[in-house]
């Protein structure tokens, strides 16, 4: 019995998994446009054909769908001079107000982060650490470098490392580790990531065995 129910956990776990964050990202990019656009339906129906619930899911479509359309006709037009000097005129100003400076700074430099890293391995190889405490050991990734302003505090050499939630990898915490008492593992980080959102189940040994689940049942 207990075979059958993790059998059946870690095929819906990918499945369930994925339709929550699409649905996460749905609902957060259409949220802002939802009523205009449920306003203008009511208003083309006024017989109101259609129920509430209806109205709704066809408004955050029509919004999905004139995001898409938006964000690519941004990008067509960003290579262009004039977009591009808008851009820039845009970053200033947001740079210089307060509290908005911030946040916005902070995103901006993150996503530039990621758009560098495209061809580069955001993470360098998967490591063990002691976490949360001296006692006991998780799973890590490697990751970029350690402030000198946090470096210069501490004798030693310290390396970042971030450490994922299970079974949700996109949360963690990252913490500085001495690297002399990092421990490099044979892991890649695919293996690692299946590990962790498995909560253990999933080991680069019987990795294969569960890509049939058929095996599972045997």
């Amino acid at each position: 019995m207990k075979k059958y129910f993790i059998t059946g956990l870690i095929t819906l776990m990918p499945i369930f998994l994925t339709i929550a964050i699409f649905i996460f990202l749905f609902d957060l990019f259409t949220a802002p446009f939802l009523s205009l656009i449920e306003s203008g339906l009511l208003k083309l129906q006024p017989t109101k054909t259609f129920s509430p619930i209806l109205i709704t899911i066809i408004a955050r479509v029509i919004a999905f769908i004139l995001i898409c359309v938006f964000v690519f006709m941004l990008g067509l037009v960003a290579r262009w001079f004039f977009i591009s000097s808008l851009i820039n005129w845009t970053n200033k100003i947001l740079s210089k107000i307060p509290f908005v400076k911030t946040i916005y700074k902070v995103t901006k430099d993150i996503s530039e982060a990621f758009a560098n890293r495209k061809e580069k391995k955001l993470f360098t190889n998967p490591a063990m650490v002691n976490f949360p405490s001296p006692f006991s050991y998780a799973v890590g990734f490697q990751t970029g470098s350690v402030p000198s302003e946090c470096q210069k505090h501490v004798d030693k050499t310290l390396t970042p490392v971030f450490v994922p939630t299970a079974p949700h990898p996109i949360s963690g915490y990252l913490v500085f580790v001495d690297e002399e008492k990092l421990k490099r593992i044979e892991m890649t980080n695919e293996e690692a990531i299946k590990f962790t959102v498995s909560c253990g189940i999933i080991t680069p040994e019987n990795i294969d065995e569960y890509k049939d689940i058929s095996k599972i049942r045997s």
